[in-house]
């Protein structure tokens, strides 16, 4: 990647974080140019463990941590400590997310760092946050779900709650730690001085069910399971038609008379339980019956034709293998491309979007554990005989 063009060239980052948000986070910056140098454990990131694989390297930890430089450091070592040091005092940031009070008791806390380097950013990523009755709690992606109430209102009606396909949290979470880092750095150039940041998957979880939450702060208002149904908007929701599903977004007044137009049910415009949005609430479950009983006469590429037609938004119910056929994601430019000894050429997901003038591209692969440890040791000013010191004390490995 060319720093002339990368936004974030020049910006140092240390990643002390694992599995999903913490190095998602770091990813994002990375892809903004960011260097990132990877903090593992000789054991190196969970991440690594899931598959599938090609010889070590797992293709979710690729797409997570391409870009970064790795060092194997034991902290639970005086040296292994000191190492994060140097690093943090010539460091623009720092991502971690081990449980609350770990980072304290390693001596690398906010209050220890920014005794080194006051201009450090230092982004904490937790599962409940860092204070609180929970803050100490372990938290992963579907604890959270069913703990954040996402998971009570995910699920077929009267079915059990469900999780959701993705780690939407985890990764959301990712997002948010990232643009917390950036408006931190940003607010470092007016005052000179970092700070610390926290984000935690419970907030994310808050903050994208902001509409969800206002209903009930505002109304008393619980959402109820509805499968994929929207818990404001009739019809707006995925239906069984005679070979396949398709969603259909109905979402106004003038979209659902333009379904009925197009299904042949047109009686249902003049039909005042059907009049507007609310009254469709209302009456739900008498609006859909028409809706299914109808498409479910219906052969799924007729009924796509017959919404193109009336200007009615649809989509299949897309697999990755369908989704990828149709050439939009490959024109959107969300990809990124690069080469791995185990997999050769390969394709991950980048920047989820586009910045004027901002080089793209991979400028390495995923590293193996330990893989940089001698090399950010050199540039720290460490010799060869300290370097090899640490290596037969276990300090650090170096692959």
């Amino acid at each position: 990647m060319s720093d002339s063009k990368a936004p974030l060239a020049g910006i140092k980052v240390i990643d002390c974080s694992r599995v999903l948000a913490g190095p998602y986070c770091c990813e994002l910056l990375s892809l903004l140019g960011a260097e990132v140098i990877k903090i593992e454990n000789h054991a190196g990131d969970e991440g690594r463990m899931w598959p599938p694989h090609k010889g070590d390297m797992g293709s979710s930890f690729l797409g997570l941590n391409a870009n970064k430089r790795s060092i194997a450091v034991d902290l639970k070592t005086p040296e292994g400590v000191d190492i994060v040091k140097s690093l943090a005092a010539k460091a623009d940031a720092l991502v971690e997310n081990f449980k609350t009070g770990d980072m304290e008791r390693f001596g690398l806390g906010y209050d220890d760092l920014k005794t080194l380097n006051e201009r450090l950013v230092y982004t904490s990523v937790a599962a409940f946050g860092r204070v609180g009755p929970k803050a100490k709690a372990l938290g992963y992606e579907a604890l959270l779900q069913a703990y954040s109430g996402v998971m009570g209102i995910t699920g077929e009606p009267g079915g059990m709650p469900v999780r959701c396909g993705v780690s939407f949290l985890d990764m959301g979470t990712g997002v948010m730690a990232a643009l917390a880092t950036v408006t931190a750095l940003f607010r470092r150039e007016f005052t000179g001085t970092g700070g610390r940041c926290v984000t935690s998957l419970l907030g994310t979880s808050l903050g994208l069910m902001s509409n969800t939450v206002a209903n009930f702060l505002q109304h008393g208002y619980m959402p109820k399971r509805l499968g994929t149904a929207h818990p404001q908007v009739v019809p707006y929701q995925v239906y069984p038609t005679k070979d396949s599903f398709i969603f259909i977004a109905s979402a106004n007044q003038n979209l659902f008379e333009r379904l009925c137009r197009a299904i042949g049910r047109e009686e249902m415009i003049d039909d005042p339980r059907f009049a507007s949005n609310a009254t469709r609430v209302t009456h739900r479950d008498q609006c859909l019956r028409f809706i299914f009983d109808r498409l479910a006469e219906m052969e799924t590429a007729p009924l796509m034709e017959a919404l193109d037609a009336h200007g009615v938004p649809y989509s299949p119910v897309n697999t990755l293998e369908s989704l990828w056929a149709d050439g939009q994601v490959e024109a959107m430019g969300v990809l990124e491309h690069g080469t791995d000894p185990a997999y050769g050429n390969f394709q991950i997901m980048g920047l989820p979007f586009s910045i004027t003038d901002h080089d793209r591209g991979l400028t390495r692969t995923a590293p193996r554990i330990g893989e940089h440890s001698c090399e950010v040791l050199r540039e720290l000013g460490y010799d060869q005989r300290r370097i090899d010191h640490l290596i037969k004390n276990k300090v650090i490995i170096a692959s």
